[in-house]
């Protein structure tokens, strides 16, 4: 396919993605067929394959296909078109809350293995976990992620963010704040050995 009429295809494929609006299996047929042009033609700078990906990934969760969701973001985010770890992090907290935690563990363990830097993929499984009362889980995630704001300096101003979090769930649990907790309120940077 020349690169006109490369370019008409993904003109009408685009419209009918527009024109299908809510209608979830309209844009899935769609979404799809835009996806396997992208894949024929790897390495082309027409397709925007992560966004797209993204897009078929809700329509999926939206009709109930959570399968085809997660293997769609895993594929994504496993062949690099992720455009960070928000990828696979929004759809894991859907999952979490709609009751397909082990869907949803498998994508943040995704994004943490891809984005192991990312403070924010340790927020968003904390509050995932938390919003479904699993604050044991929660707190794992917001403990990893405060020792990495403090760590690093805190460059996403993270600490704001996670320290309320991880001390909602060690009260939860009847816990003690301790050394991190008090650190992060202090504003702290270094060793993150204690807990």
């Amino acid at each position: 396919m020349a690169g006109a009429a490369l370019e008409e295809r993904i003109e009408e494929i685009t419209d009918r993605v527009q024109k299908a609006g809510d209608n979830q299996v309209g844009r899935v047929a769609a979404l799809e067929e835009y996806l396997t042009l992208a894949c024929a033609r790897e390495g082309e700078t027409w397709f925007d394959a992560g966004a797209w990906s993204e897009d078929l990934a809700g329509s999926y969760l939206v009709l109930g296909r959570v399968d085809d969701a997660v293997r769609t973001i895993s594929d994504v985010t496993r062949s690099g078109y992720a455009e960070g770890a928000e990828m696979p992090c929004e759809p894991a907290e859907k999952l979490v809350c709609s009751g397909h935690e082990s869907r949803a563990r498998l994508l943040w363990q995704q994004a943490r293995a891809g984005y192991p830097g990312d403070v924010w993929v340790y927020v968003q499984a904390g509050i995932g976990y938390g919003d479904i009362g699993d604050h044991a889980g929660a707190l794992g995630w917001l403990t990893t992620g405060l020792e990495l704001a403090l760590r690093t300096g805190d460059p996403e101003s993270a600490v704001e963010q996670l320290r309320p979090l991880r001390a909602s769930c060690l009260s939860a649990l009847g816990r003690p704040s301790g050394e991190i907790q008090e650190r992060a309120a202090r504003g702290e940077q270094g060793n993150t050995a204690a807990r």
